[in-house]
């Protein structure tokens, strides 16, 4: 009888999973279409087979978010603060390899533009070296050299540009990651207080009968 009930509960919740998705997602407001499917709380289910070896093969679904949460905390005999342990594990590898790529990314452009800097110091060193070669007049000289700091001040700010535009698109990524994760740790604190009422009732009935 009990194996019955359990199994309607689970089926119960992999349901309303679903149709708590198609609401989330007609309503939701986290640009999630923003995010790298890489971050994907579901990428790495892998690392949880052990957990849910127990589960029905029919109520996982594969690549999805909230089925692996439902997954977690179906079978009631996972305590609560484990369950915890393993989600929260994954968010963190997900942050730990968002955080990677930013700083690969951040790496890279920093090359580039200590690359474009030496290049353009090069040739306006070269133009300069060449201009002296010759004898010239006063007048040509200072024509020169103020549209060298001109040039000089150009490339300044374009490179400021480019680095502000990369910095905004790096607090925009974080920012996203930030909201997604967020919204997934929310999720699942509801699922995990519903989760957490009925371990304990499981664990009251089973001392009360004598279990």
């Amino acid at each position: 009888m009990i194996q019955y009930i359990l199994g309607f509960i689970i089926l119960a919740l992999a349901v309303g999973c679903q149709v708590s998705s198609t609401r989330e997602d007609a309503g939701s407001s986290t640009p999630q279409q923003l995010v790298d499917p890489k971050y994907s709380i579901a990428q790495d289910r892998s690392e949880l087979d052990k957990l849910r070896s127990s589960v029905p093969e029919e109520t996982r679904r594969q690549n999805d978010e909230k089925a692996l949460m439902a997954e977690l905390m179906a079978d009631l005999n996972t305590p609560p603060a484990r369950v915890r342990e393993k989600f929260m594990d994954l968010v963190r590898k997900k942050r730990e390899l968002f955080n990677k790529d930013m700083t690969r990314a951040r790496e890279e452009f920093n090359k580039k533009e200590r690359r474009d800097r030496e290049e353009f110091t090069k040739q306006q060193k070269e133009v300069r070296e060449n201009f002296l070669s010759s004898k010239v007049s006063s007048e040509k000289r200072t024509d020169f050299f103020n549209d060298q700091d001109e040039r000089r001040r150009t490339f300044s700010a374009d490179q400021r540009d480019a680095r502000d535009e990369f910095e905004a698109d790096v607090r925009e990524k974080r920012k996203n990651f930030e909201d997604y994760a967020k919204e997934k740790i929310d999720e699942f604190n509801e699922l995990h207080k519903d989760y957490t009422l009925r371990w304990n009732e499981k664990n009251k009935a089973q001392k009360s009968s004598g279990y």
